[in-house]
């Protein structure tokens, strides 16, 4: 098996996720800079306002039949696929071979393959996943960039797993809320137990720290970082001191 890192540009950070279908063009550009010359990580990418607007609007949060959400299904997974298509630009454009894996074409119960992935990490080339709409025996359900990096490591066993987010890492409490909320620098997975409330399609914050729990089954650590800031993620990548939070 491969030696591999598995990092998420999340969806709040690549766009504007109160703004549909608009994209950060150049911190995307600022962030694919910094993965020029390495050929060890697999890319997973949020939906951020490419999926979740339409989503919520449709009330496709929560699964269900697919009679009557056809059309929104459909054109959530062009959207997303439109934001991979960005993504995947930008990253060739700064040098680094990468193909775009859609989830939908790998994620039914009865195939979840990840040999494609594995394919493409082999031969040298980035391969690029990102939250997508799921159809399987005409129920429909989104697959977020989180529970697809779950997966991922349960296959790779990666050396770290990073998550670019829109805030510096874990805190005492909600930084947007309390001016007095503290970074949380280093702290042990079973001492994470963080509740919040969410309005996106994929979850609370709740549901992304349970997420990150089971991740620590299969990697040595889980780190959080700003990518509003791409020097963080590039002393990461080097192994240098970065801002953020590291989970062990």
């Amino acid at each position: 098996m491969v030696s591999v890192k598995i990092i998420k540009l999340g969806g709040s950070v690549i766009t504007r996720k109160e703004e549909y279908r608009r994209a950060r063009p150049d911190l995307i550009s600022q962030l694919c800079s910094r993965f020029k010359d390495r050929r060890d990580i697999v890319l997973v990418h949020g939906a951020g306002s490419f999926g979740h607007i339409l989503a919520l609007r449709n009330g496709l949060e929560t699964p269900g039949r697919i009679n009557g959400k056809q059309e929104a299904v459909a054109r959530v997974t062009y959207d997303v696929s439109y934001l991979n298509n960005i993504v995947i630009k930008t990253l060739i454009k700064s040098g680094i071979p990468a193909v775009g894996i859609p989830p939908h074409s790998i994620y039914p119960d009865e195939i979840r393959d990840f040999s494609t992935v594995k394919h493409y990490l082999e031969s040298g080339i980035v391969p690029v996943l990102y939250g997508d709409v799921i159809v399987e025996n005409r129920q429909f359900r989104i697959i977020s960039g989180d529970q697809i990096i779950l997966d991922l490591s349960r296959v790779f066993g990666p050396d770290e797993v990073a998550f670019l987010s829109d805030v510096d890492g874990l805190y005492t409490a909600d930084p947007k809320l309390d001016p007095r909320a503290r970074l949380i620098r280093r702290i042990r997975s079973n001492e994470l137990n963080i509740e919040g409330k969410g309005s996106d399609a994929t979850g609370s914050m709740a549901g992304k720290i349970r997420n990150i729990r089971e991740i620590m089954k299969y990697t040595k650590r889980v780190v959080i970082i700003n990518g509003n800031y791409p020097e963080r993620l590039e002393s990461f990548l080097k192994g240098k001191r970065f801002i953020g939070t590291v989970i062990t």
